[in-house]
């Protein structure tokens, strides 16, 4: 279907050449003679974009400006002005309109500012898009993506939940290796039996042996009650061993038997009860390295490493980014947040960025933008600085005058208003389009299509 414009204007000419010049654009083009005529028409639900002057009789342009972002805001809204009129240009982006037209309209302008439209229209389109994705894939267990090597993931882990086989998650750190624990749990036939997770670089050899096998009264100094272990207490349940290659040893040499024998020993106990539980076992490191330096047994690497299931790092899966950033800003933004989205430059900043920390980095990263942001978008500004670096930028006030201070905080309000759009800003300031990009460069100021200044 062809993008639907409505032309509000009460000259027949100027709305027989917008009308002729949008429809050449590919665009389908209505007009109305006044305010009244086009809420009328926008009632109908088939326009995408309204362009209207600002001066009519009756209602004008800017009291429709603000029944539309109110009634209709997927609407995007151009307003025409008189040559001259800055005010009501600025008036009109203030209350909403994504840009303005000067009177007498100009073929080259309207093509310019529609061309840009566009690219906004399929930037919103694309972020509904993934928000769409994002709700398909909340029920996978939390896991988030859609690249091909996520795809991969979740195949693997429907194959093998509904087996007890033991199974090795491998992956950096903050790839979500618990999630897919839980997510091979959650589609296993004994999803309702408990999940045990256990952290097995926390805990001394004496306690991680007691936490896993359970210990009687008097195994050790401390122990005044019998008490049973997780590897007992999870039934038919799992047990998900994180970072394994932290386990002491001796402990290693116990697990190994009990999976080999299905049974668990608790500590000074010579009972025996059955091992009825699934073994999940995950690690950031390499355990063949590990093996070969001596600090992992190889029968146990055997053992676990039935179905092994590799996590790709973020910097390899980059396209799932922005469905990341969306799932987190949902997720952290409160009930009464405002922020419902990131603009185009600061999510060009999180894709362009490695992420060492992998997806536990972008979700701290993304709960820091809402924590400091304030408007409707998470913007360049509110991103930690190792994602706001970057070479040549001076510091603040470094070598300024007072006249070029003023002028740096001019430009940057009106990047500010336009939301980072350098074309607008230069017509707000009465600047030309070299001059501006001269004026940025000049004084370290960045500024991205849908973004926000920063400096």
């Amino acid at each position: 279907m062809r993008t639907a414009v409505l032309i509000v204007d009460d000259e027949r000419e100027d709305r027989d050449f917008c009308s002729e010049a949008l429809r050449a654009l590919g665009y389908e083009a209505e007009s109305a003679e006044s305010a009244d005529q086009a809420l009328s028409a926008l009632g109908t639900g088939k326009f995408d974009i309204v362009l209207a002057d600002v001066r009519m009789p009756g209602m004008n342009g800017l009291d429709l400006l603000k029944i539309v972002k109110q009634d209709y805001p997927a609407v995007d809204v151009v307003m025409i002005t008189g040559f001259g009129t800055v005010s009501s240009a600025v008036q009109a982006i203030k209350e909403g309109a994504y840009d303005y037209l000067t009177k007498p309209l100009k073929l080259d302008d309207l093509k310019s500012v529609f061309r840009r439209l566009a690219e906004k229209q399929e930037l919103t389109a694309e972020n509904r898009l993934l928000r769409e994705q994002l709700k398909a894939h909340q029920g996978f267990a939390n896991l988030i993506g859609t690249s091909p090597k996520m795809q991969k993931v979740y195949r693997l882990i429907l194959k093998v939940a509904p087996k007890r086989h033991p199974v090795l998650i491998i992956g950096e750190s903050g790839t979500g290796k618990e999630l897919v624990a839980r997510a091979i749990h959650a589609y296993s036939p004994w999803n309702k039996k408990p999940f045990m997770p256990v952290d097995c670089g926390a805990l001394t050899p004496a306690l991680i042996e007691s936490e896993l096998f359970g210990h009687v009264r008097g195994a050790f100094t401390g122990a005044v009650q019998t008490r049973q272990g997780l590897l007992a207490a999870a039934a038919g349940g799992t047990v998900f061993l994180d970072e394994i290659a932290e386990l002491p040893m001796e402990v290693q040499v116990k697990l190994l038997r009990s999976l080999q024998e299905r049974e668990i020993k608790p500590v000074g106990s010579n009972a025996r009860t059955r091992l009825e539980a699934r073994v999940i076992a995950a690690t950031n490191e390499d355990l063949q390295t590990a093996i070969r330096r001596g600090g992992f047994r190889k029968e146990l690497y055997f053992r676990l490493d039935v179905v092994s299931i590799k996590l790709p790092p973020l910097r390899e899966r980059k396209s799932d980014i922005p469905l990341l950033a969306h799932f987190f800003i949902e997720r952290h933004r409160g009930p009464e947040g405002k922020v419902a989205d990131i603009s185009y430059e600061a999510m060009s900043r999180l894709m362009s960025y490695d992420w060492p920390g992998n997806v536990r980095e972008l979700e701290n990263c993304v709960q820091r933008a809402l924590a400091l942001g304030s408007g409707s978008l998470i913007q360049v500004r509110d991103l930690p600085s190792n994602l706001l670096h970057h070479p040549g930028s001076p510091s603040e006030g470094a070598g300024v005058s007072t006249l070029k201070e003023q002028e740096r905080r001019a430009i940057l309000q009106a990047l500010e208003t336009t939301q980072g759009d350098r074309m607008r800003a230069a017509k707000l300031l009465g600047i030309g389009k070299t001059t501006i990009y001269r004026k940025l460069k000049e004084y370290g100021i960045e500024a991205g299509r849908e973004g926000s200044p920063t400096a």
